[in-house]
């Protein structure tokens, strides 16, 4: 069955959300049902008690990369490992391009204080074969350590880099899971407040654009559900990044969405998370500004992560592949 098969775009009589709002049923047939059902049991039971307290972040980070180490990797995209001034950066290309004629900025996910270019591979390497992009990943300076906007910065420097490069803005997409959802939306609105040329379009899977429940939020109904996220996870990165309240880039949910590029949003139904993308998608929309949400049923944080293993992962990277054809310069 295809994506377009699968999609039911919500009506504005049946739903509270603005802007485009399609939710996607997981694919019939034995390979989803089995491997979702692995893969939710070994999250709940290998990665979610890792993730947060009383584990510190080295152990959380050692638990992501160990994961993640074990998720199938597109064989169509080879990685080559190179630096941008004090930011090492996988470049992903594809094996049968000589130069690719777009680009993709992928910020990675962790909550800020885990992750790396190495643990999203499974996602990297095949939007790489999928779009025939280049992908740059940096691995950003991660908190405690580096405390705030150190991830942002990192971020408008690798797409400098791309400009460097020779890719002008319109052949440019940035997008980013998780955290990195976050910093797809933040290193786009620093690139305004630079005066630097805006992304042709935006990808947020899983936004975590507040670590903490928003109000009225479906988050604690959503917990036992989601195999992989504890709120009290968010808590604990919160209070070690302690994050300015008074920097103009510290909340996401303040800033002007006005004039910013296309977004495609993607959330699973189970998420911890949940409501964040909602709220992308309506706000961006009040703000006249063009954006999509995706509600995976039965899906979790960054179920794309699972590409290669779970038919409707494969599908969301494609549904993405598709929206970045769509708004790179032809």
């Amino acid at each position: 069955m295809s994506v377009a098969n699968l999609a039911v775009e919500a009506q504005a009589t049946d739903t509270p959300f603005h802007g485009v709002v399609r939710r996607y049923e997981p694919p019939a047939g034995w390979r989803e049902s089995i491997a979702a059902a692995i893969l939710r049991g070994a999250l709940r039971v290998g990665l979610k008690p890792f993730l947060g307290p009383p584990w510190p972040f080295a152990v959380q980070r050692a638990a992501l990369a160990i994961g993640s180490s074990l998720m199938p990797q597109d064989g169509r995209a080879m990685v080559k490992a190179d630096r941008i001034k004090h930011i090492p950066v996988e470049r992903i290309v594809p094996k049968s391009a000589v130069r690719a004629p777009n680009a993709i900025l992928y910020m990675h996910g962790g909550a800020f204080v885990a992750g790396s270019p190495r643990t999203h591979r499974s996602i990297t390497r095949r939007l790489c074969a999928l779009t025939g992009a280049e992908v740059l990943v940096p691995h950003y300076r991660l908190g405690p350590e580096h405390p705030f906007p150190a991830q942002i910065e990192d971020g408008v420097t690798a797409y400098q880099q791309l400009l460097a490069d020779g890719y002008t803005a319109d052949r440019i997409a940035i997008v980013g899971d998780s955290a990195g959802g976050q910093l797809t939306l933040m290193v786009t609105v620093a690139l305004r407040q630079a005066a630097l040329p805006l992304p042709a379009a935006m990808v947020m899977m899983s936004p975590a654009f507040s670590l903490a429940p928003l109000p009225n939020t479906t988050a604690y109904e959503r917990e036992s559900r989601d195999p992989m996220i504890r709120q009290a996870w968010g808590q604990d990165v919160e209070r070690a990044l302690r994050v300015p309240h008074d920097h103009p880039l510290a909340d996401p949910m303040q800033q002007d969405l006005r004039g910013l590029p296309p977004a495609l949003v993607q959330v699973g139904e189970d998420e911890v998370l949940f409501d964040n993308s909602p709220w992308y998608n309506d706000a961006a929309a009040r703000a006249g500004s063009q954006s999509e949400l995706e509600i995976y049923g039965k899906r979790w944080h960054v179920f794309q992560v699972h590409a290669g293993l779970m038919p409707s992962a494969d599908q969301a990277l494609a549904r993405q592949a598709a929206f970045l054809q769509q708004h790179w310069r032809r």
